[in-house]
């Protein structure tokens, strides 16, 4: 009796996990449907790139889940994507994502955000698990010994790797760079004595354009901690550089956001005025 209920639980238990990535399988395919007209990236700065080079890794903005997602549907190379550890667990997604869902849509009732945050879970799982993310950790560093690791083998195999390093996801711009990425140029070359190239990348939401940089190549024969600072600093000038240059003093984009803001300013002074009527009606009233 207890081998055939075993058996039959196991049964609905994988006719349960079938139903759920197939429903998965057709939100993803729904979802990139809808996601593709509006992450379509130009890709500039290809010529930068040695063909040649099998150790290479990018490192570009992440522009909130901009830049993920112009990349993982426009970057014209093989690559393996550093992710959180949190965006690989079902639960820990669930729990970041959770407050994103209830936070983003108030006023909406309790249980479909739950079917919200369900299928958003399961979506974000089955993206990062597909783009074979490799799990890295924010706070146990020395967890990444791992993910150096995979990612010195995956150089070998000739596929590229890609890191957003950003400590802070800022909206506009190039935000602070979190340490320990740069470590990879050091292990992978202790390992099989290759050396690695850092390409910097700058991806613009308003030119929606991917700008792939000059390379920056990791020298062994420097002091270690000169080095790490030299390569970190290197390529967060360099994105910079280009943010300024192709956002910041383009005077397309200039008057672009002068007339968001001359739109912004009307709003707030409609607003403003509605609320002197309602004050006035108010004191007539009183």
């Amino acid at each position: 009796m207890e081998k055939k209920q075993n058996f039959i639980v196991r049964f609905f238990k994988c006719i349960g996990r079938a139903i759920r990535t197939f429903f998965v399988f057709i939100f993803f395919c729904i979802a990139y449907v809808f996601a593709f007209p509006f992450s379509r990236c130009k890709v500039r700065g290809k010529e930068n790139v040695n063909k040649n080079d099998k150790n290479k890794i990018f490192i570009t903005n992440h522009y909130q889940m901009y830049g993920p997602l112009v990349t993982f549907m426009n970057f014209p190379y093989k690559f393996r994507p550093w992710i959180i550890d949190n965006m690989m667990d079902p639960k820990k997604v669930e729990h970041q994502m959770g407050l994103m869902v209830y936070n983003e849509f108030k006023g909406v009732p309790k249980f479909l955000k739950w079917i919200v945050l369900k299928l958003v879970k399961n979506l974000m799982v089955f993206s990062m698990r597909r783009a074979k993310g490799i799990s890295v950790s924010r706070e146990n560093p020395r967890a990444n010994i791992k993910a150096m690791q995979i990612s010195s083998e995956t150089l070998l195999k000739g596929q590229s790797v890609m890191i957003f390093p950003e400590k802070d996801y800022v909206e506009e711009g190039v935000g602070v760079f979190m340490q320990g990425f740069e470590h990879l140029a050091k292990y992978h070359f202790q390992k099989t004595g290759q050396i690695v190239s850092f390409y910097p990348m700058f991806i613009s939401k308003q030119n929606k354009t991917m700008y792939i940089l000059k390379p920056i190549t990791y020298n062994p024969e420097n002091d270690a901690n000169e080095e790490k600072s030299r390569i970190i600093e290197s390529l967060r000038n360099a994105m910079v550089e280009k943010y300024e240059e192709v956002e910041v003093n383009n005077p397309k984009i200039i008057r672009k956001k002068q007339k968001q803001e001359a739109k912004k300013r009307k709003k707030e002074a409609k607003k403003q005025k509605k609320e002197d009527k309602k004050s006035k009606i108010q004191e007539l009233k009183d």
